[in-house]
């Protein structure tokens, strides 16, 4: 048993380097579309969308716009790179803020929605995928075709 545990780490390719965090940044146009056997009625094949990435304070920070149809659309509130991915987790909408004290009312129900982000950069390009849970349930999932937008000279 010993011997087929060291043949398969032998045999396991060597990871990557990470690359830097500056290769995500910026605005990120492209589209959003679903990576589910069967989308809603009436869903659109491919909407577009924009990827902000920001490096604040040496963390990624950013928003998806427009998400689930809505402008507020979803904002990173942990992002690592792995590799050539970056590997994020979301909100809907903005996240609440730390020590913001009891809410008033009844809960949203944004508030159980996650968002796993896995985008893989090729330096011009991020292609990738979002799983959405609600609660702990998948539910679910979309594709992604993002390119860097180009300033105007």
């Amino acid at each position: 048993m010993l011997l087929l545990a060291g043949l398969s780490q032998a045999q396991a390719p060597a990871s990557s380097p990470a690359l830097p965090a500056a290769r995500f940044v910026g605005i990120w146009v492209g589209t959003q579309g679903w990576a589910i056997a069967n989308p809603p009625p009436g869903a659109r094949p491919d909407q577009p969308v924009t990827l902000t990435l920001e490096l604040v304070s040496g963390r990624i920070t950013g928003t998806l716009r427009p998400f689930l149809g809505g402008e507020e659309g979803a904002t990173l509130v942990d992002a690592t790179v792995v590799g050539e991915e970056l590997q994020a987790t979301a909100v809907v909408g903005a996240p609440r803020p730390p020590g913001a004290g009891p809410r008033r009312g009844p809960p949203s129900w944004k508030e159980n929605v996650g968002v796993a982000l896995v985008l893989k950069n090729d330096g011009v390009t991020l292609k990738g995928r979002a799983d959405v849970t609600l609660g702990e349930v998948p539910w679910l999932a979309f594709r992604y075709e993002l390119s860097k937008k180009r300033s105007r000279y």
